[in-house]
């Protein structure tokens, strides 16, 4: 996951509430550490209860900043905030008196905030973060400041005479870390691991809402209530972060963060790149060093660009932990770190299930393999050439963690990080060193440390666990990228890759390679733009995709590339033949849908968990929840929507250009696309599939095509890991 930490950003506020007209609040002038500390500014809560109930803002008499983001912007002439008064309310209901007031908030300090927050703090000789409490008649009232709590801004259902949560108002949040808030010098005793967000991104200029609320114990004799108080914040901004570029799907909690599962064989593991963020109480970011004392090799990789960057691997399975300090160096005793990050090396990512052009795979629990459908080339591997419509046992294959199919051929990696292959070799498929075809797997020559395998249409692909790629097959279109268009029997070293952390080849002939620092490269075959880079030239060697960032996952079909981002969104280029790229774009005169160079968006998926994308024209994506979105051609039901028509009709338009749902489906935890044809994991151990079925790649003991999702007759899938 992402970690962050707050950091103090700029002066201390004093709230307590407001019915003025508006206000600006403008910090006195810079003190340094050694100076008188102060708490900063006041906003009071006043006449509580009372059909005067104001809330005003003033100046402290003394103030220190607590991160002056711009040295001159603590100035009566140039304030860091100012606040303009909405609203102030006050009701009671159930016997709490709820108070909130609400401004407009603008940053003057000239730079970028992140993650902007008010968080309460207790100062120097209180126990709580509210002061000044007084009664009605101006009585001290102090007894009664642990009696406020803070909270979300809530609203009165007149209705229903009862609370609710004002979702509207800004966010209240709790567990907030504030281990590394540096208060020294104020007169700050405490942080609150709780306060309120105003805005994720706060640039200069810009103006955001925040509403404090406090809630209070109603006497029955108002005057035995706070009247005045004050709160006491402190504006703060998330300025200490330790995070990974490619980040990692997390089952449990259903969310990306950060990269912390490291495919591992023997004392190789794929790197992962780590940024450090670390501000001053100036805002201003300063070095940091990324440590580990167990086993993590970590290299300084920073530039201008990323001026605190990391290359992390692990050199053994097992746990281990990062460790985030400041300065540029490690220190030589195991210290307190201002940040940690457990991670670990573990084996190869488990892929369970794969498809190829008419067959498909899935791995049992028990590491044993199982396929089913077209034959005509032993792509079954059980020693036959005859089709089957039931899942056949893959002969003598044990502790495989990872399937792959292509149009005639299939393979298998093991947890040792071998790869083992069978089916059509006439172009060097199978990458042996010879051309005949086998029924049963072979070893792939050569290959040893993989940690995951893709399968092109004719060609394969190897990811090793030092981030190189191997590829071996058909090279007629340079889709082995290696600069050539000779097709090889045995693997040969795609051109210059280096820290790659996925790979993914569907039924075409184009390849696609994930780095570390999220961006992506591709190569081969790019007549309909498959390659992304906008243009439509074949290249023999890896070329950079258009504009991408932020990519955790990637996937090809015959003629189109697909990839998941870390904010759940999906985009696409190439072929959109059959509206396969999802952007909602309209026929062309020929009734196909126009192709793309470059990446664009696919049209209504928000959260999305991984996709997929086989040897046709369709594509698949997976939801955080278990269902299932499809899109593109669908003229054999591959989309399992229920149809084998798009949604302008029949002839010559078969394709949908929007995602969307696949029929009756939940609880999915992997996909596969095949030709035309479809396969969904459950997290129940089986299988359901749709779309063409002539040769009984459905495995549903059928050859009837299905346009929804239909039982495959298999259970105990394995399930597949991040």
């Amino acid at each position: 996951m992402n970690r962050a930490a707050l950091t103090l950003l700029l002066p201390t506020l004093l709230l307590a509430a407001c019915a003025q007209p508006a206000a600006t609040v403008t910090p006195p002038s810079t003190a340094t550490t050694n100076q008188t500390p102060s708490s900063g500014y006041t906003i009071h809560f006043q006449n509580v209860g009372a059909s005067d109930f104001s809330a005003s803002v003033e100046s402290a008499l003394q103030s220190q900043g607590l991160v002056i983001v711009n040295p001159d912007a603590n100035s009566p002439a140039n304030p860091a905030f100012t606040f303009q008064r909405i609203s102030a309310l006050t009701f009671v209901i159930g016997g709490t008196r709820y108070v909130q007031a609400s401004f407009r908030v603008t940053n003057k300090t000239g730079v970028t905030l992140n993650s902007l927050k008010f968080v309460p703090v207790v100062p120097n000789g209180g126990s709580t973060p509210f002061s000044s409490v007084t009664y009605y008649d101006g009585s001290d009232a102090s007894s009664k400041a642990a009696s406020l709590t803070t909270g979300q801004a809530t609203r009165l259902d007149t209705a229903t005479q009862t609370v609710q949560t004002d979702a509207g108002a800004s966010p209240y949040l709790t567990g907030l870390d504030v281990s590394n808030v540096d208060t020294s010098g104020l007169n700050v005793a405490s942080v609150k691991n709780v306060g309120w967000q105003v805005a994720s991104t706060f640039a200069p200029g810009a103006s955001a809402y925040v509403t404090f609320a406090v809630s209070l114990p109603a006497d029955a004799n108002p005057k035995n209530d706070p009247f005045n108080f004050s709160l006491n914040v402190v504006a703060a901004q998330e300025g200490l972060s330790l995070t990974s570029e490619v980040q990692q799907y997390n089952p449990t909690t259903k969310t990306y963060g950060n990269y912390t599962q490291f495919p591992t064989i023997g004392n190789q593991s794929l790197p992962a790149f780590y940024d450090l963020k670390l501000l001053d109480r100036n805002g201003v970011s300063v070095s940091a060093v990324l440590c580990s004392n167990d086993g993590a090799a970590i290299t300084n990789i920073s530039s201008p660009s990323f001026p605190n960057r990391f290359r992390v691997t692990v050199k053994a399975l097992g746990a281990h932990t990062l460790q985030m300090y400041s300065g540029t160096t490690c220190p030589a005793a195991a210290g307190r770190p201002l940040l940690s990050q457990p991670v670990t090396g573990v084996g190869p990512k488990v892929v369970p299930v794969a498809a190829g052009s008419l067959h498909s795979l899935a791995i049992k629990a028990d590491g044993t393999v199982q396929s089913w459908g077209e034959n005509s080339y032993g792509q079954l591997g059980n020693g036959t050439t005859t089709n089957s419509k039931v899942p056949v046992t893959v002969s003598g294959l044990t502790n495989v963690v990872a399937v792959a199919g292509g149009t005639y051929h299939s393979l298998a990696l093991t947890s040792g990080g071998t790869v083992q292959s069978w089916g059509f070799n006439g172009l060097g498929d199978l990458g042996n060193g010879t051309t005949t075809d086998s029924t049963v797997p072979v070893t792939v020559s050569g290959l040893t440390k993989v940690v995951a395998v893709a399968s092109g249409s004719v060609h394969s692909l190897a990811l090793k666990a030092d981030g190189t790629v191997q590829s071996w097959g058909d090279n007629s279109k340079g889709q082995l990228g290696n600069g050539t268009t000779t097709s090889s029997t045995v693997p040969v070293t795609v051109s210059g890759l280096t820290d790659v952390v996925a790979v993914a080849s569907g039924g075409g002939n184009h390849s696609l390679a994930l780095k570390a620092d999220g961006t992506v490269l591709s190569w081969g075959e790019n007549s309909s733009g498959q390659l992304g880079n906008g243009t439509t030239i074949t290249s023999t060697v890896p070329v950079t995709v258009s504009g991408l960032t932020n990519v955790v996952a990637v996937a090809s079909g015959a003629g189109h590339s697909l990839v998941l981002k870390t904010d759940g969104t999906v985009q696409s280029w190439g072929s959109n033949t059959g509206g396969q790229l999802g952007n909602g774009a309209s026929p062309k005169a020929d009734s196909s849908y126009p192709n793309s160079s470059v990446p664009v968006t696919v049209l209504n998926l928000s959260n999305v968990v991984a996709v997929a994308s086989g040897g046709g024209n369709h594509s698949l994506a997976l939801n955080a929840d278990g269902t299932v979105q499809s899109w593109g051609l669908n003229t054999n039901g591959q989309l399992g929507n229920g149809t084998t028509n798009g949604p302008l009709g029949n002839f010559p338009v078969y394709g949908f250009a929007v995602p969307a749902p696949v029929s009756n489906l939940s609880n999915v935890v992997a996909l596969a696309g095949g030709g035309s044809h479809s396969l969904a994991l459950k997290a129940d151990g089986t299988m359901q599939g749709w779309g063409y079925n002539f040769y009984g790649q459905l495995g549903n003991n059928s050859t009837t095509q299905s346009t929804v999702p239909t039982p495959v007759s298999i259970s105990g899938v394995a399930q597949p890991t991040p």
